[in-house]
């Protein structure tokens, strides 16, 4: 009886260890960084793609990091600027013309990684996973010169599924894609570098809601330093 207790008193014990092992150190902190933005084109039948340049943008955030072992759960919560711009100069008849527009686009973004560390809480790293992004604001500018007209400006975009009936720039609200990259963690400090694809098409349905033939979606280089409290 006694050498059964203590046999179940261990194995409890070793319950409780495992248990307590197997429970992940939860930190966070504050996470920034720089995207260099473009966009891949489908413009479908008898359309040309339009010759994009890569655009930069601001992002930071709060990232927390659960650590289990080697591998990690990072959800991050962050402002995330997107887009694209476009340099044109033609000359036609000894006549230059000139035309520069940038489109900027920003999302309230959730990402949520999957990370590898080859050192537990420090090394090197590889790491995937999903990202919502849901855009709350944006501007488009342009300027155009030549041949006696000089025009420049910006509007503001409106997020929507579908156009509505005015000259606005629309964008679709929803970004979904896929993150994925490699980084380094040291202590509290993580570098990492990545890239966005995007899924979702930015161009909304049609008034009548009809689905676009043309698609464009967002692509993304990201670098980011984030700092984890209590590491």
């Amino acid at each position: 009886m006694k050498k059964n207790l203590q046999n179940g008193l261990l194995a409890a014990a070793l319950v409780v260890a495992g248990a307590t092992t197997a429970q992940a150190q939860v930190t966070f902190g504050p996470r920034v960084g720089l995207n260099v933005a473009d966009i891949a084109q489908d413009p479908g039948d008898g359309d040309e793609k339009a010759d994009t340049k890569m655009l930069f943008g601001p992002q930071v955030g709060l990232t927390l990091n659960a650590q289990f072992g080697n591998l990690s759960i990072q959800p991050s919560l962050l402002f995330s600027q997107k887009g694209f711009q476009t340099k044109e100069e033609e000359t036609f008849s000894g006549t230059t013309f000139k035309s520069e527009t940038s489109l900027r686009l920003s999302y309230a973004e959730i990402p949520v990684n999957l990370v590898y560390t080859t050192g537990e809480t420090e090394g090197f790293q590889i790491f995937a996973g999903p990202y919502i992004g849901i855009g709350i604001g944006g501007k488009y500018k342009y300027e155009y010169s030549g041949g006696g007209i000089n025009e420049s400006g910006d509007d503001k975009i409106k997020f929507a599924n579908k156009y509505g009936d005015d000259d606005t720039e629309y964008v679709r609200t929803l970004d979904l894609g896929l993150n994925a990259g490699v980084g380094y963690k040291a202590g509290p400090v993580q570098a990492q570098l990545g890239y966005g694809l995007g899924f979702s098409n930015l161009i909304p349905n049609s008034e009548d809601d009809k689905e676009p033939e043309s698609k464009v979606k967002n692509r993304v280089f990201q670098l980011s330093l984030s700092y984890f409290f209590g590491e």
